[in-house]
């Protein structure tokens, strides 16, 4: 799934972020009582409210630009974010890649709305309705990707291919467990699984990130022509391996108690992360994604 853009444009609730982030925070910091526990939480609903306003800033460049583009008749310009993503007289893959785009906003719309723990117990039939459409739209994608993989290949070639191709997989098969175990009646497997796709799908997002992150620190070292770069082998695999360990560990350490060295330490560390999204996420608003927002609409309009 070549450079995966997703898109959301909605408007923030601040009261449901912070709800939403409580959940994260009450889930990290159950365990633990007194300053160290109070940090753990705290700091854990600072990142969650910080990617999610990231994730939707994003989401909204995805939508204003590639639809905005797309509608005023001018599609080609899709590879000015990516060289020979769009390709007029390939209608299927380029169909593959748009339908993959436009599940990738819904993922990024209703994946926090997932998390918000009130939505869950007292508007059970909402939560429900709306994971159909999560676990719907996240097979989606992956197939879409997959889709573009297998008709045109990606800029990277065939390690490229494997990597994207495995993520699209994977996507796929955790979008049919979260789903078999809702409905098998497994809630804690539906919330493990539920968990590990989450974590699938926030990789496009990071995708940008890491790699603005990367070069900033060094220049571009690694990043070849055509993605073709030592760094660019690491990253077919690095934006969603880690994620998957990252959300692995917090299914298995959700009942596990904390010392107040390990709160602290955890706070510290997700507050750096914290910054790190601030910071990455102004410097590719005011580069990059705000033109092309802007240049997305003014197509449409014209």
């Amino acid at each position: 799934m070549l450079l995966k853009e997703r898109a959301m444009g909605v408007r923030f609730n601040t009261s449901a972020i912070t709800e939403s982030s409580s959940d994260v925070g009450r889930e990290l910091a159950k365990p633990s009582g007194g300053s160290h526990g109070a940090a753990l939480r705290w700091s854990a609903r600072f990142l969650v409210a910080a990617s999610w306003i990231s994730g939707a800033i994003f989401a909204a460049y995805i939508v204003a630009f590639f639809g905005g583009v797309a509608l005023g008749g001018a599609g080609e310009r899709w590879n000015e974010s990516l060289p020979d993503l769009y390709d007029g007289g390939a209608l299927l893959s380029t169909a593959a890649i748009g339908a993959h785009f436009m599940a990738g906003a819904v993922l990024l719309l209703l994946g926090p709305v997932q998390l918000i723990g009130s939505v869950r117990r007292n508007v059970p039939a909402l939560h429900r309705w709306l994971g159909r459409i999560y676990v719907a739209s996240a097979g989606l994608a992956g197939l879409g990707g997959f889709g573009f993989i297998v008709g045109r290949g990606t800029i990277g070639g065939p390690l490229m291919d494997t990597g994207f191709g495995i993520y699209g997989a994977l996507m796929v098969l955790c979008a049919a467990m979260v789903y078999a175990r809702a409905r098998s009646g497994s809630y804690d497997q539906h919330r493990a699984w539920a968990i590990r796709l989450f974590a699938l799908t926030v990789g496009s997002w990071l995708y940008r990130m890491e790699y603005g992150a990367w070069f900033l620190l060094s220049g571009g070292v690694g990043i070849g022509p055509g993605f073709t770069g030592w760094f660019d082998a690491i990253m077919v695999f690095f934006f969603y391996v880690p994620n998957l360990v990252v959300g692995e560990l917090f299914i298995q350490a959700r009942r596990r108690a904390r010392g107040v060295v390990a709160s602290f330490g955890a706070a510290t560390v997700l507050l750096a992360a914290s910054a790190f999204i601030i910071s990455a996420t102004w410097s590719f608003t005011a580069r990059s994604w705000g033109p092309r927002m802007i240049s997305g609409i003014t197509e449409t309009s014209l």
